[in-house]
């Protein structure tokens, strides 16, 4: 970026002789077009003055003819927003190019608009007579707010009924005078009518922002009954009754919102041994170096102000309390006992099993949001439903897994032990359910105990294909994720899939994907699925928008840690606008969109309240990844 001090002005009217060499600058550069170069136009701009320019660098060859051809200015606007070329142009000299627009003759359909200041959305929307969503599906980027300068493609052919303007004859008003600290999105709350519609019929009002004391009317839409089918009795029973009773409206008031994060490098000696941290596509052990965890923070926290500052645009107020808890128990019961979390209505964090159990027993007592953003586990967690847990562990995993899991009678099933871990009580659990659900539906399903490297592979081989079948789809679901084990077996499929052509779906838990030592061949020749409760999406414009604006603000990419900071902040800050505090019975019923999961939220019989939801990863024979659906 060119900070704009780089540039130097120049009074014409001191120097009359100024134009005189512009003159004689253009003629000189005219004459030389016919040795140009092809110029590459420059995607940095400048604000210079009120005006926006181009931030040009003179490549050797090039001259004021061809920059002028390149960007559709006369060469007489270029000398003039760059008064130093009257001595010629040097290579690697920053020239400011004045922005135009120009319409593009092979795009018909389209014109341009310039977003001027105080421009918005719903106004340049009535100036074209074309939809807001209609504009914001040719401008992605629109979505999260207008800029100066900013570029709209708005369609040529003028949409002659605006969706967003409701019948007249339709439509009964009420009048709300605008509170201190009252804010669109709060009134659109309270009344239960949608902000651009309020901003529909208020626009001359609050074109120049939202003043307190401005009387405005909110639509209230009449009841104009349908003719509807008759619909068959229901029996009450068989409804499912919301445990939702909520009547909150979010009145402008902040929120008090505490994070907790681990940013403190520390010396490797004083490195405490913790259990695993489970989260998307793998666990995070704490025997990697430190700097891995510190990393992890930082880009949690990164994604998690994007999403602070876009709920602050939607005039979400909220007093955002950062505590650095050093990877120390201690500490955080330093922070604990200094009353620093004592009016938080949503805490978030932190990372580390020791860290999140003090934490946790101080929400549980004082009847704190709390939510864990990668730890699963009960046992540390507690059995209140305001302790949340986003992750889940391996136990989670595969029972989510088997409870969702769909049987057809036409495929043949094998399930893949672990001889080693027969007697952990997630493997039991899960067998468990793996009873109860093949009996109810009447499947037979075959198991295999596997121990790895006790067997040579042909003899492992052997007893694969004695249990698969050539005539059937073959589904093998292995609930493990110890990497010597899965590679051994995964090995073994590929070699009897290969070999007798069979047809096979493999189903196994996240960390799969992070298994160093399994061939990515194998996930697709094996028709892999893996289950996951996040997965990122790269071809979605949400996506895409946040990775462009993730590299803007912090010039670096996005992890899945950054992508959790954002979804974890929207849902939980929207959730407190939408319910209050005690949004916990509410988020059941609660689907925000988001980046790379669909938070799905249910009270344990433990007590606590865990994210349910799960994705599957397809790994297709075509070399495709994608979601499956159950």
């Amino acid at each position: 970026m060119i900070h704009t001090k780089t540039f130097k002005f120049m009074n014409f009217h001191k120097y009359p002789l100024f134009f005189y060499y512009i003159l004689i600058l253009i003629f000189s550069c005219t004459t030389a077009k016919s040795q140009e170069v092809d110029v590459k136009i420059s995607m940095d701009k400048v604000r210079v003055d009120g005006k926006t320019y181009y931030v040009h660098i003179v490549q050797a060859g090039e001259t004021l003819y061809s920059i002028s051809k390149a960007y559709g200015v006369s060469q007489s606007e270029i000398a003039i927003a760059n008064p130093d070329i009257y001595a010629g142009l040097k290579v690697g000299q920053a020239l400011k190019i004045p922005t135009k627009v120009k319409e593009q003759k092979s795009d018909d359909d389209y014109v341009y608009h310039i977003v001027k200041r105080k421009e918005t959305l719903f106004g340049i929307s009535k100036m074209y007579n074309v939809t807001m969503d209609e504009i914001i599906r040719l401008n992605p980027e629109a979505k999260d707010g207008l800029s100066v300068s900013q570029t709209l493609r708005i369609p040529r052919n003028p949409i002659k009924d605006i969706e967003q303007q409701p019948a007249v004859d339709s439509v009964e008003f009420i009048l709300h005078e605008v509170q201190p600290h009252e804010g669109l999105f709060a009134i659109s709350r309270r009344y239960g009518v949608p902000a651009k519609e309020i901003e529909f019929y208020n626009f001359d009002l609050i074109k120049d922002g939202l003043k307190l004391g401005t009387t405005l009317r909110i639509p209230v839409r009449k009841q104009v009954p349908l003719q509807e089918e008759p619909k068959p009795a229901v029996n009450e029973s068989e409804i499912v009754k919301s445990k939702c009773a909520n009547s909150y409206h979010y009145d402008g008031k902040p929120f008090n919102v505490s994070l907790l994060l681990p940013f403190t490098q520390v010396s490797m000696a004083t490195e405490k041994q913790d259990d695993d941290i489970t989260q998307d596509e793998g666990v995070i052990s704490s025997n990697n170096h430190l700097s891995q965890i510190s990393q992890i923070s930082l880009e949690f926290y990164e994604g998690f102000l994007l999403a602070v500052d876009s709920m602050k645009r939607s005039r979400v107020s909220l007093n955002l309390k950062v505590l650095d808890t050093k990877r120390s128990a201690k500490e955080v019961n330093q922070i604990i006992q200094s009353n620093s979390l004592a009016e938080s209505d949503l805490i978030v964090g932190p990372f580390m099993i020791d860290q999140i159990k003090p934490v946790a027993a101080f929400a549980q007592q004082h009847n704190k949001n709390f939510v864990s953003p990668l730890y699963g586990n009960n046992v540390v967690l507690g059995n209140s439903s305001n302790i949340i847990s986003i992750g889940q562990s391996f136990s989670n995993q595969i029972d989510i897994f088997i409870k969702g899991f769909k049987f057809d009678p036409n495929k043949n099933y094998l399930v893949i032990y672990n001889i080693d871990y027969l007697a952990s009580k997630s493997i039991q659990n899960f067998d468990s359910l793996l009873k109860v659900k093949t009996a109810s539906e009447g499947i037979s399903v075959a198991k295999y105990n596997h121990k790895a490297a006790a067997l040579k592979s042909s003899d492992v081989q052997e007893k694969l294909v004695k249990l698969l079948k050539p005539d059937l789809v073959n589904v093998v679901i292995i609930p493990s994720d110890d990497e010597p084990f899965v590679t051994d077996i995964l090995g073994n499929l590929y070699a009897v899939k290969s070999y007798y052509n069979l047809s096979t779906e493999i189903y196994g838990p996240s960390r799969w994907r992070r298994l160093k030592n399994i061939p990515i061949d194998y996930f697709f020749a094996l028709n892999i699925h893996i289950f996951s409760p996040f997965y990122i999406d790269y071809n979605r414009d949400e996506v895409k928008r946040f990775v462009t604006n993730y590299r803007q603000a912090f010039k670096a990419e996005p992890t899945m840690f950054s992508f959790l900071g954002y979804d974890v902040a929207i849902y939980f800050i929207s959730s407190l606008v939408k319910y209050g505090v005690n949004f916990v019975p509410c988020l059941s019923e609660y689907r925000p969109y988001l980046l790379q999961s669909n938070f799905r939220f249910n009270i344990q019989s433990d007590g606590y309240t865990l994210n349910t939801n799960q994705f599957i990863i397809h790994y297709s024979p075509d070399y495709t990844v994608k979601l499956k659906g159950w």
